[in-house]
C-alpha cells in the first residue's frame, strides 16, 4: 500500500541496495516486543555510503514501534533517520484489518515524504 502512494516498487529485505539513494523507506512490524532481526540485520548492514536518509515505518498491535530499535542501530552507522515516520499501531497487516483512517495516515504519510 505505501509503495502503491509513493509510486515506487516496494522490496524485500532480502535484496541489498545496489544503487544509491536518496530516501530509504524502511519498515515492518513488532514481534514480541522486538523489531524482526532480519529487518534489524538489513539497517546493520546497510551501506552509509548509499542511503542518505531513512524513512521509517511500522505496524504494531500495541504501542511499540520499530523506531527506537531502528534508529539505535541505523545512528551508529552515521545514517540520517528522517522525523517523518508512519507507525501504525492495533493492526496485523496480514489479516486484512486495516481500516480507513490507517488508510489515511499512510496516505498522509506519503505525500509528506515525497519530493518532485
Amino acid at each position: 500500500m505505501l509503495g502503491n502512494q509513493l509510486k515506487i516498487e516496494a522490496k524485500p529485505i532480502d535484496q541489498p541496495l545496489t544503487e544509491p539513494v536518496d530516501r530509504l523507506y524502511l519498515g515492518g512490524g513488532i514481534y514480541n516486543l522486538n523489531v524482526d532481526e532480519h529487518l534489524k540485520d538489513y539497517a546493520r548492514n546497510l551501506d552509509p555510503t548509499k542511503v542518505k536518509e531513512v524513512f521509517l515505518f511500522g505496524t504494531s498491535g500495541s504501542v511499540f514501534t520499530v523506531g527506537k530499535q531502528l534508529t539505535k542501530i541505523l545512528d551508529k552507522k552515521h545514517i540520517k533517520v528522517s522525523d517523518d515516520h508512519l507507525y501504525l499501531h492495533g493492526i496485523m497487516p496480514k489479516m486484512g484489518n486495516i481500516n480507513a483512517h490507517q488508510k489515511e495516515e499512510v496516505a498522509g504519510f506519503a505525500k509528506e515524504t515525497v519530493t518532485e
